[in-house]
């Protein structure tokens, strides 16, 4: 049977929540799925059941700069198919491709954040760009926001993942967007009976993410084990793995299958994620799905949810190493295992069913 309706995501290179939410829309809503590309060490769609339509629209390139201006492109010119559709689902940046979709077809965006290196951390990247080409980039940063807010008002629907993202859109955009928080299947992420004394860590290594203020904690507290897990293509690989080479507690696991993942998730201690201004940030759920609490930075969407020595342990976000160090001795296993319940009662408020039956009630009253 043809399908009508379409997700279009910018790229499948990591194992991120953002990849992880488009599979499951895509399982909830029974579509097609288009891409940028899909790489070898993000998921294989295959092997998550997923059984549609693939659409690979360009190839890999890890190049960043090149991959954007590539990519762009291929959004622009290489998209005429998405006049097939009756419904396309926009998924990260990825929005030059509404140019090609006719005033019939229906246009949604699920917005995990407005673009973070036009918008709210543009200095941070601008840090790293080498002052000789500094003025190029500055260009091409002004093109592409000036695309982006173009794009983003040629859409029917603007949907979001939290109160934070919502307010964002609106500040950097004046755009509305309706929330649909994402979802977590409770049917895989489950509670085990074995509990370990570790503590895991599962954000991808990369600056915005700060594992490496996790690291710096353990690697003060040589009698607190960290597992943290990371993946092929993450971009504070090499420093990261480098500066933990002699230390014995602390254990890096590289691309864990989902098995596998969730294995070291429920027999945690507790999982720990201090990102700097998450949007809504799918691996606490998914913790909290399995019964195991989280160590969590006290900013942004959070606030919408926690419930502070029931869930969650906070700290301040400024997430400073000493903090880190007195959130662990603080949750003990035996701390754990009694916030286990209030966890994954918690969790189920995210289920996939509700999540399905919510984006479906939005796009026009399940009729997609």
């Amino acid at each position: 049977m043809e399908n009508k309706t379409l997700i279009l995501h910018d790229t499948f290179l990591y194992k991120w929540g953002g990849e992880r939410l488009i599979l499951l829309m895509a399982k909830v809503l029974d579509t097609d799925l288009a891409s940028g590309f899909f790489d070898k060490w993000s998921y294989d769609l295959r092997e998550q059941w997923f059984e549609w339509k693939m659409i690979e629209i360009s190839s890999p390139i890890f190049k960043k700069w090149f991959r954007h201006i590539k990519l762009k492109w291929a959004f622009l010119f290489k998209t005429k198919f998405l006049k097939d559709y009756k419904n396309v689902i926009f998924s990260w940046d990825c929005l030059g491709a509404v140019r090609n979709c006719p005033k019939n077809v229906k246009k949604y965006y699920y917005c995990h954040t407005p673009p973070r290196y036009i918008f709210d951390q543009k200095e941070v990247y601008l840090s790293k760009v080498p002052l000789l080409i500094r003025p190029i980039y500055l260009i091409l940063l002004k093109l592409f926001k000036n695309m982006y807010l173009s794009d983003i008002s040629k859409m029917d629907v603007i949907f979001t993942n939290s109160k934070t993202t919502q307010a964002r859109i609106k500040f950097f955009t004046w755009y509305d967007a309706e929330i649909i928080y994402p979802p977590v299947d409770i049917t895989f992420f489950k509670p085990s009976e074995i509990r370990k004394e570790y503590y895991f860590s599962y954000a991808r290594l990369s600056e915005i993410k700060r594992v490496d203020k996790i690291v710096a904690a353990f690697m003060q507290m040589p009698d607190k084990e960290l597992v943290f897990a990371y993946w092929k293509n993450d971009p504070e690989k090499w420093k990261i793995l480098k500066s933990v080479e002699w230390y014995n507690n602390i254990t890096p696991i590289e691309s864990p299958s989902d098995d596998e993942l969730r294995k070291l998730i429920r027999e945690s201690v507790a999982t720990i994620y201090i990102p700097v201004n998450e949007d809504f940030g799918m691996s606490p759920v998914e913790s909290m799905a399995c019964g195991v609490p989280v160590i969590w930075v006290n900013d942004w969407w959070l606030k919408e949810t926690v419930s502070d020595w029931e869930t969650w342990i906070l700290i301040w976000k400024e997430a400073k190493v000493k903090d880190i160090k007195a959130a662990v001795e603080k949750l003990s296993l035996e701390e754990s295992i009694k916030m286990k319940e209030k966890c994954i009662i918690r969790a189920s408020d995210f289920s996939l069913e509700s999540f399905g039956s919510l984006l479906r009630d939005k796009m026009d009253n399940g009729r997609i």
